[in-house]
């Protein structure tokens, strides 16, 4: 059983940009080698495109021996679902993806209750902030990932 933590917002509303800062903040507590896009890695290895926007990404570190994954991806659910299926096979504590906010039939929101609540537990389910200011889009998310930060912990440390 794994932990999830699902962080939603409207399209394009940020959600990539708050999941990348907490795996920024999650390096530094993490084992020095993660995977990040299925290569295994040193440093934070976020990609950018020419708007300065963070790409989707897939990666797992661990923490005080405790495997953490990240699906950036939450568009799409069949994608989001295969991604989060195979982290659960590899036995991953912690999952922390990104949905859509919209609840409706084939949204990727409802496919993570429908398909992953019955046998792992949503730890947290958080709304991100937006703001159309590029100055501010990392200033109005840090209370978000602050409160993520604060579950992983939790998490961790059991």
């Amino acid at each position: 059983m794994a932990e999830l933590i699902i962080i939603r917002a409207g399209q394009n509303s940020g959600k990539t940009t708050t999941i990348g800062l907490v795996y920024q903040e999650l390096l530094k507590q993490a084992d020095g080698e993660h995977t990040f896009n299925n290569e295994i890695v040193t440093k934070d290895s976020l990609m950018f495109n020419v708007n300065g926007e963070t790409i989707d990404f897939t990666a797992i570190l661990t923490i005080k021996n405790k495997k953490i994954g990240i699906v950036s991806a939450g568009d799409i659910a069949n994608d989001t679902k295969t991604s989060i299926e195979n982290l659960i096979k590899i036995n991953i504590d912690l999952i922390i993806c990104c949905a859509r906010s919209v609840n409706r039939q084939g949204s990727t929101y409802r496919m993570l209750i429908d398909d992953f609540s019955q046998t792992n537990n949503i730890s947290l389910e958080i709304f991100t902030k937006y703001s159309d200011s590029k100055e501010a889009k990392y200033e109005i998310k840090k209370s978000v990932v602050n409160e993520i930060l604060e579950k992983i912990s939790e998490i961790i440390n059991k």
